[in-house]
């Protein structure tokens, strides 16, 4: 929302910045793509005495994933709370925070001609023969599309720079939220869920994820959450865009890659349950593109790595 796209991210890399109590971390996922991560406890002290400067380069698409935002461009009040998306560009506008509270937000930063590859004039909403001149929308994000925002945010704090898996995350996330701004209904979610079962589907993710050695069973999970199997695999997916057993591998790969960064590939399998290294290089090799010997030598390109 504060986000300053005028510095370098030629090297890709996960650049964390202070802003004046708002803390950023960014990464250009393709060029003239960019994905930023942004939170304030609250309202930064002399909020009003220090107004960002907006950029005239990228279209900016953010999600509110928790908390309270509110600000003032040009003669635009704009108020967030969490579940809402908007669209805009700022065509070098000054904001005026004027309110945060928890502040969590997602943030895109595309070039209108990656915009229009991407999407169209069609998905986009957005007229590209005309000169882009300053414009706001806004909308409420269906289920989908806040599990793919916060999917994102969750890759990016956790530092996974792996360019395919950012890459196919941000552009789930990107399709959601164009859609959701479109106020296009026919993709988003018929079935709503309540509050009480997206408590008990948070519930089954944790679970879930307590022993990446040793997954549940699908009646063990949905014994421990009260919800019968059929409802929780139903659920499980709108909430977080993927099946169980997906959404667990990815978490499995995920803290594998961190894991090399320590240990041989034999090692590694062998603390997330592998008993055939075969079985985990092929597991690693669909999420990540390479096989984890490969991985292990690029994180660690200073130290001898003998094959396993």
């Amino acid at each position: 929302m504060r986000s300053n796209a005028s510095q370098s991210f030629a090297d890709k890399e996960i650049s964390p910045i202070q802003d004046g109590g708002f803390q950023t971390r960014m990464l250009e996922v393709q060029p003239g793509l960019i994905a930023c991560v942004t939170s304030a406890f609250e309202t930064p002290e002399h909020a009003d005495d220090e107004p960002a400067q907006g950029d005239n380069e990228y279209i900016h698409l953010n999600c509110l994933l928790s908390g309270k935002y509110a600000a003032k461009v040009k003669d635009v009040s704009l108020l967030c709370e969490q579940g809402h998306v908007n669209m805009g560009f700022s065509d070098g506008e000054i904001f005026h925070t004027e309110h945060c509270e928890n502040l969590l937000n997602l943030e895109l930063m595309i070039s209108p001609q990656l915009l229009y590859e991407l999407a169209g004039e069609e998905l986009s909403g957005l007229n590209f023969d005309a000169d882009l001149a300053f414009f706001i929308k806004s909308a409420s994000q269906c289920q989908r599309g806040s599990a793919a925002a916060s999917r994102v945010a969750s890759l990016i704090q956790d530092g996974v720079e792996h360019s395919l898996l950012l890459q196919s995350a941000v552009l789930d996330c990107l399709y959601w939220q164009l859609l959701a701004l479109r106020g296009d209904k026919r993709h988003q979610d018929t079935d709503r869920l309540s509050p009480r079962e997206e408590q008990q589907l948070n519930v089954a993710k944790s679970y879930l994820l307590t022993d990446l050695s040793a997954p549940p069973t699908i009646a063990s999970l949905a014994k421990t959450v009260g919800l019968n199997q059929c409802k929780l695999k139903k659920g499980f997916k709108i909430r977080y865009g993927k099946s169980i057993y997906a959404y667990f591998q990815e978490e499995r790969m995920l803290r594998a890659m961190n894991l090399l960064k320590n240990n041989n590939v034999t090692e590694t399998a062998m603390i997330l349950g592998y008993s055939n290294v075969s079985h985990f290089s092929s597991a690693f090799r669909k999420q990540f593109g390479v096989v984890p010997s490969v991985a292990r030598r690029d994180l660690m390109p200073d130290i001898a790595i003998a094959m396993n």
